[in-house]
């Protein structure tokens, strides 16, 4: 009864150190990295939600609410993909457990596995010599001889799951502390606070150098027209200029023109209206004057490249000049360099392997003929036959 009850777990614990179901769990989770270069993945909360929807769902119509139900625009924050590592970490440490086991008693020779064959006749002396010339480490028992790579056999594959189980480390850091913010808009001089914590982002005053503060890192995505704005009056008196009835009135305007785009000139009555003629970063643009009240347009021009033009009408000259914005995305990653030492471990453990694969099997001698039990290695044959 006790071994019947015993049974279990030992299949159990056999299908968890298998490097099938290993095999198989990695192949889910990169396919499921996959999906997320293909399927579009939902942005962070700062980014305008309700219009990335509208185009997702234009793109995959009716399918979408079941789309966003299983998961499938955020794969690595689901559940499943969660679940996923957990149990890949899971067989890693049982399999890293099982090589430390290995590699601790790899002094004694274990049993035979497998049944004996025929493998050549012959001496087993001058085959054992040879094996050791290959650098093979031969164990005697007591009527058979075991033959390894000792302790490579054993070291590469711990140091292989080692490094993976360092890399997914380094992916649960980066999943439960880091962040990412995308699609913010900067221009020249412009520093951003952002969510998380102290952490900023800006553009240097040229607007050539994209900074940031320590531990965070941007990319520009992509680049778009926009210009800095100031009005004087005819006594050259600076005007005071409002992008929105929000903000706080500024003699100088920074506009990004993702759209058109509206200021106000509230000490002259005017309402100025921009539109960018294409997304390049040095357009030309409409620029539209409005007076209000009554909203009558007393001025219309389309500017050279770049929205460089001074434009006077009742009094007031508008100075406009190019101050094209980025986009950018800012993230934080705490765990890149344990992922980067996991990927150093992992490669090395793999190129070791390659270098010097780990075999274990048995021979004997019987009646004349070497037999062999366990996975002979190629090289064995070879071996034999020039004897």
């Amino acid at each position: 009864m006790p071994n019947r009850l015993a049974d279990p777990w030992r299949i159990l614990w056999r299908a968890a150190t298998s490097q099938i179901v290993v095999a198989v769990l990695l192949l889910l989770v990169a396919v499921s990295l996959m999906l997320t270069t293909w399927i579009p993945q939902a942005p962070s909360p700062e980014v305008d939600y309700a219009r990335w929807f509208s185009q997702v769902h234009a793109r995959f119509g009716g399918a979408t609410p079941i789309m966003r139900g299983v998961g499938l625009f955020n794969v690595t924050g689901s559940f499943g993909f969660r679940l996923l590592l957990a149990l890949l970490s899971g067989c890693l440490v049982l399999q890293l457990t099982e090589g430390a086991a290995g590699l601790w008693q790899g002094d004694e020779a274990a049993e035979p596995e497998g049944d004996w064959e025929q493998l050549s006749e012959g001496g087993l002396d001058e085959l054992l010599d040879d094996l050791r010339d290959e650098n093979y480490r031969t164990v005697d028992g007591s009527s058979w001889c075991q033959v390894d790579r000792w302790p490579w056999a054993e070291l590469s594959p711990l140091v292989t799951r080692t490094g993976a189980l360092v890399v997914l480390g380094g992916l649960l850091l980066s999943q439960l502390w880091g962040w990412q913010v995308e699609g913010l808009v900067i221009q020249r001089g412009q520093q951003l606070s952002l969510p998380a914590g102290s952490h900023w982002v800006g553009l240097d005053e040229d607007g050539a150098v994209l900074m940031h503060s320590a531990g965070a890192v941007g990319f520009i995505e992509r680049e778009g027209p926009g210009v800095a704005v100031r009005a004087v009056d005819g006594e050259g008196e600076t005007l005071r200029l409002q992008l929105t009835a929000e903000a706080e009135p500024s003699t100088e305007l920074l506009v990004a023109l993702t759209e058109d785009r509206y200021f106000a000139v509230p000490e002259a009555d005017l309402i100025v209206r921009l539109r960018p003629q294409s997304e390049a970063p040095y357009s030309p643009l409409e620029v539209q004057a409005y007076r209000s009240p009554p909203g009558e347009i007393i001025a219309d021009l389309v500017t050279d490249d770049g929205g460089q033009t001074e434009l006077t009408m009742e009094g007031v000259t508008l100075e406009l000049w190019p101050a094209p914005y980025v986009e950018v995305t800012v993230s934080r990653n705490p765990g890149r360099w344990t992922t980067a030492v996991g990927l150093i471990l992992l490669v090395g453990g793999i190129l070791t392997d390659l270098r010097r694969p780990g075999c274990r099997f048995w021979l004997r001698e019987r009646e004349g003929w070497i037999e062999a039990a366990g996975r002979v290695p190629l090289s064995v044959f070879a071996e034999e036959e020039r004897a």
